[in-house]
């Protein structure tokens, strides 16, 4: 249509445009056709893939902790494994430090600071000194491989009865160090006069002539002792192995290779290995605790296998899971959990292996070697060689 150029009126109204639509057939308005709705053919349906289930997870009240002493750095790998280990296989747990003397476990438990503790031997015997009812309360999981223990003193110092009457540096008054350092003095008939330091400050104090010895324990891997001796002044202070020894402690040496500061090349001095063992704290049987702990026992005798990878601390490749849990002079239980799994896969007498056993007790009290507990695990590693050759 086209606009008038001047005023048009018909009928009483202005009219605006004039001419025909253009958009459309005469005077007709186009119409839109109605929208066409789009049918989607229907599919036959598929049969759903099955959704995975996921693995079956260990149910706890709440994440479990286990305990070990900072200053031993064996006990603190082996606590991180515990956790790290389990955690990965559904039973959530975290490692903590914290003093493992009797008096540390002791406030640990108190306070429910932890539920599992890798712990000495000696802190095991010492708090039943204190409390009779401590092994009902803390009862063993299961014993561990004994760690190294090393007395750094001058060259001067021949033998470990030279340290008679001199003041030795044994660790934090609450650390394993001090508890095992001053009963195992007290077996060798040795009077020292203790002193309560860091490992760090200790060797400060000997370099300076102040202390006539330190005593580490399970520090294999420490820092401060892989740089200490460097200017050939100092050496480990050999631990005769004698019959006394025996219902404790096990036969050791430490190697050149180990310690290169304090031990001569190609050579080894003697000494003496702390057992530990993994309790549970405050779970007496029939305890809430107890059957807490026993659930997460149970999945770390399941997941065992998982200890022996490279990743993991070796002492680990050392324990016999079966082995009685027994502790010297002390009717010590084990915790009821752990128990059941192992009278649950109890095996056959196995023929062979009385048979290594005796020979191996044959050879122990003819030539003061291996005792009959370590022939099992002798024997464990021969026949897993055996069938890893096969």
């Amino acid at each position: 249509m086209v606009p008038y150029t001047h005023p048009v009126v018909r009928n009483g109204k202005r009219l605006l445009w004039h001419g025909a639509w253009r958009g459309g057939v005469g005077h007709q308005t186009a119409r839109l056709a109605p929208a066409k709705v789009a049918i989607i053919p229907k599919q036959e349906s598929q049969p759903s893939a099955p959704i995975a289930k996921p693995a079956p997870q260990l149910q706890n009240s709440k994440p479990f902790s286990i305990v070990a002493d900072p200053d031993d750095l064996t006990a603190s790998q082996l606590a991180r494994d515990f956790a790290a280990v389990l955690s990965d296989k559904g039973a959530p747990g975290r490692a903590i430090v914290g003093a493992t003397s009797p008096n540390g476990l002791a406030r640990v438990a108190r306070m429910e600071m932890a539920d599992f503790a890798i712990v000495t031997l000696d802190s095991l015997l010492a708090g039943a000194k204190l409390d009779p009812d401590w092994p009902k309360r803390a009862p063993l999981v299961a014993r561990l491989a004994p760690e190294t223990v090393e007395i750094i003193s001058l060259r001067g110092v021949k033998s470990i009865s030279d340290l008679e009457g001199k003041t030795v540096s044994v660790g934090d008054p609450d650390s394993a160090t001090a508890t095992s350092a001053r009963l195992l003095f007290s077996r060798l008939g040795i009077s020292v006069n203790p002193v309560y330091e860091p490992l760090t400050e200790s060797l400060e104090a000997l370099s300076a002539g102040k202390r006539g010895a330190v005593v580490v324990l399970g520090g294999k891997d420490a820092r401060a002792l892989s740089d200490f001796g460097g200017d050939g002044g100092y050496h480990l202070v050999a631990i005769p192995w004698s019959a006394g020894l025996e219902s404790i402690y096990a036969p050791a040496r430490v190697a050149s290779a180990d310690r290169p500061n304090l031990v001569a090349t190609n050579d080894s001095v003697e000494t003496v290995g702390e057992p530990l063992a993994l309790v549970a704290l405050d779970a007496a049987a029939g305890s809430p605790h107890a059957e807490a702990a026993g659930r997460v026992a149970r999945a770390f005798f399941e997941n065992y296998d998982s200890f022996l990878s490279d990743d993991r601390a070796a002492q680990w490749r050392d324990v016999n899971l079966a082995a009685e849990p027994s502790v010297p002079n002390v009717a010590w239980p084990r915790l009821a959990g752990a128990q059941g799994w192992i009278d649950e896969h109890k095996t056959t007498a196995d023929a062979s292996l009385d048979a290594f056993r005796a020979s191996a007790k044959s050879a122990a009290d003819a030539s003061g070697g291996p005792r009959a507990e370590d022939s099992d695990r002798l024997y464990d590693d021969l026949t897993r060689w055996r069938s890893l050759m096969q």
